[in-house]
């Protein structure tokens, strides 16, 4: 295992705690569990992302930057992915979103 995909599991695993609460958070009470699975997917996305650019560019990058980034980069992925999950959720509801008044 090379020392790159260590470091980037690692990070991903780090952040996943922190994005996973703030996903939770921000969520609609109906697609919290959703949301979580999408933080999940997100972080794994954007970590195969991470690693594949820097495998296949061959760009040589020292271990703090490369986890420092890999980090970060791994929490956005868990935000993105729960606001596509709230997105998917919310737009499948099937109301128009008039109420009796508006009519």
């Amino acid at each position: 295992m090379s020392q790159n995909l260590m470091l980037l599991i690692i990070a991903a695993v780090l952040s996943l705690p922190g994005g996973l609460f703030m996903a939770y958070i921000m969520s609609m009470a109906r697609a919290r569990w959703a949301a979580l699975l999408g933080g999940v997917i997100g972080a794994a996305v954007i970590g195969a992302g991470v690693y594949f650019f820097v495998e296949t560019g061959h760009v040589s990058i020292d271990g703090l930057s490369y986890f420092l980034g890999s980090f970060f980069a791994c929490s956005m992925g868990v935000f993105a992915g729960a606001l596509v999950a709230n997105f998917l959720v919310g737009s499948g509801s099937g109301s128009t979103g008039l109420t009796s008044q508006e009519v």
